[in-house]
């Protein structure tokens, strides 16, 4: 472990109180060692002297590991994809030369093996033997390394939804005769030429003079003209502008209060307060068709399902903030490349009680990594033990899996890069499932051709280098996860409606992942009554809810019907209203709410 990691940067002074503990145990220990030298125990002495230089040296590794790892947190890449550099390290490691490790266009990892059961898929014959020695007698021509292929810039692509102004201009009179016979020339066409133009938004306000009329006589009859259309928002903002709010920060994770200086700029002043009501009225509207989504998701055959941290104010909690967890749920029905649907949930701990009712609606195969909650039993109010994922039902993630060999390839032992090799190979045949265009099926039958082979190489490669491994080194803890998940992972590949990772979940998580980077802090614990162990939706108001009534059409044209009766969606608890005193709802606050993927008001509303 290199050194400069721990001297680079500002150099820190060194507490006194520390620097004189550390001096009186120096003297201790020369003493000791004097004393040992004094009567005749110099063997002893040494070995004593080494051993506390064996364990300093692994305490400085450890430190070194942990300030690598933060670093590359902190600043460093997020993809787990090997660079050159690492891949030309690993190949000399296990032997590659240095001339093809400087020259050859693509490093091979080092890995066992092919199994004998793999068969060539190219659909070639194999070769004779006469033709294999012909082959290797005429030398191919060396490919130039400094030659590379470059590479193809994608195009700009407009839709053909987007609107287009065309404008024709016609050839002078001059010109549309010819020259050389006199005769009037015919169009065969027109030389397009496109420009693309950004029409920057505005705010516009549409104002109604209703007429008043009044008798001058007695004064007593009034009238005032009518309004020739009812707003559908009951404020004095359009319901555009509510889309735009929620859409903006759900989707483009834009906090309220920049598109509250964007406004500004645009000329309208609205008041961060007002912003944020007219944020919690509309997510009130929305808070139905998250509930429909929701139970929809859960109905599924196949749901996926993790979460991620977030920040949350809690004036109960030490520091003020607490650590809160955003839910992503997708649900399928096993079709390959079929649709899928996306809810969210939020609960204000990890704790597994919180999510125990969710899990126990869902009847279908569940997918998740290895976080304990899953499989803790819990009573319920019944006395009835419940488990949030049964183990007959639960299927692995390969993506968990590889993080953990890939962790430790980055803690410089190279012994991981087999397995990183085996899944390579894993993704290779489901790359090659896709390209073909396999359905369930023909995939599911194709695993087992292909895949199931270099599943029982890295059993067999695990379960040989597991016991000989440190208890606490990244590679124990990579073959211990692996071995705790190889039941759930293997279930993945005998049939072909299961991927074999949770990557929709994560690429869905990435939405607000990428949002609490613009969030300093995502919700007001304190404000909200505390959720009971099944509230996954707070109810804000009769207000609000009465409102819900005038949506109806619009979540009939973003949700359609529900397949799933509320009756399978489990509470164990009436929905909570928040106080009146309370804000409407806080700019960042995260709600289980939630609507379709690619609906006309929002992806998601949390």
């Amino acid at each position: 472990m290199s050194m400069d990691l721990l001297t680079a940067g500002v150099q820190v002074e060194l507490d006194a109180d520390l620097e004189l503990d550390r001096q009186r145990r120096a003297e201790a220990l020369k003493a000791k060692l004097t004393r040992m030298l004094a009567q005749g125990n110099g063997a002893a002495a040494i070995d004593q002297m080494m051993s506390l230089m064996l364990e300093m040296e692994r305490t400085n590794d450890r430190l070194a590991w942990r300030v690598l790892l933060a670093n590359r947190y902190r600043f460093g890449r997020s993809t787990e994809k090997l660079s050159r550099d690492e891949l030309k390290q690993l190949y000399l490691v296990f032997g590659g030369d240095t001339a093809a490790a400087e020259t050859q266009a693509e490093l091979p990892v080092p890995a066992p093996a092919e199994p004998e059961q793999i068969d060539d898929t190219s659909g070639a014959a194999p070769k004779s033997e006469a033709e294999s020695e012909s082959e290797d007698a005429t030398p191919a021509e060396p490919a130039d390394p400094k030659k590379k292929k470059r590479k193809r810039v994608r195009s700009i692509q407009v839709a053909p939804d987007v609107e287009r102004n065309e404008r024709t201009s016609l050839v002078p009179e001059e010109e549309r005769v010819c020259a050389l016979c006199g005769k009037e020339k015919k169009s065969f066409g027109c030389v397009e030429h496109q420009l693309i133009t950004w029409v920057p938004a505005k705010i516009v306000v549409e104002v109604e003079r209703r007429e008043k009329l009044a008798c001058q006589s007695c004064r007593k009859d009034v009238s005032v003209a009518p309004r020739s259309q009812a707003p559908s928002v009951v404020r004095r903002v359009d319901a555009s502008l509510l889309a735009k709010l929620v859409d903006e920060k759900c989707a483009l994770a834009l906090p309220v209060d920049r598109q509250r200086r964007e406004l500004a700029r645009l000329g309208l002043d609205v008041p961060d307060k007002t912003l944020q009501s007219y944020w919690g009225y509309t997510t009130d509207l929305l808070e139905p068709i998250a509930v429909a989504t929701l139970s929809e998701v859960f109905g599924s055959s196949i749901v996926g399902a993790d979460d991620s941290h977030l920040k949350t104010l809690d004036k109960s909690r030490k520091h003020g903030v607490s650590r809160a967890h955003l839910w992503c749920f997708v649900g399928s029905s096993g079709a390959v490349g079929g649709p899928e649907s996306v809810a969210y949930g939020y609960t204000p701990s990890w704790d597994a009680t919180e999510i125990i009712d969710w899990f126990s609606a869902i009847d279908g195969f569940i997918q998740c990594d290895g976080y304990a909650g899953y499989s803790r039993e819990i009573e319920d109010d019944d006395g009835e033990t419940l488990v949030a994922v049964p183990a007959d039902r639960r299927l692995g993630c390969g993506m968990h899996i590889r993080s953990k060999f890939h962790a430790a390839l980055l803690a410089k032992d190279g012994r991981a890069s087999i397995p990183l090799k085996l899944f390579a190979d894993l993704y290779k045949v489901e790359d090659d499932c896709k390209a073909r265009g396999l359905d369930a099926d023909a995939r599911g039958e194709e695993r087992r051709r292909r895949s199931t082979p270099l599943l029982n190489g890295f059993d067999d490669w695990i379960d040989k280098l597991h016991p000989k491994l440190l208890p606490k080194s990244p590679l124990r803890r990579a073959t211990t996860y692996a071995i705790n998940q190889r039941p759930f992972f293997r279930r993945c590949f005998d049939d072909g409606r299961f991927e074999i990772d949770n990557g929709r979940v994560e690429r869905r998580i990435r939405l607000f992942a990428v949002a609490r980077r613009n969030f300093l802090l995502r919700a007001v614990a304190s404000v909200w009554p505390s959720p009971s162990p099944s509230s996954t939706i707070a109810s804000r108001s009769a207000s609000s809810r009465t409102a819900t009534s005038s949506m109806s059409s619009a979540r009939s044209r973003l949700v359609g019907p529900c397949n799933v009766s509320p009756s399978s969606f489990r509470t164990a608890g009436p929905l909570s209203s928040p106080p009146r005193s309370a804000p409407s709802k806080p700019e960042a606050f995260v709600g289980a709410a939630c609507c379709p993927v690619g609906s006309d008001i929002a992806q998601t509303v949390w």
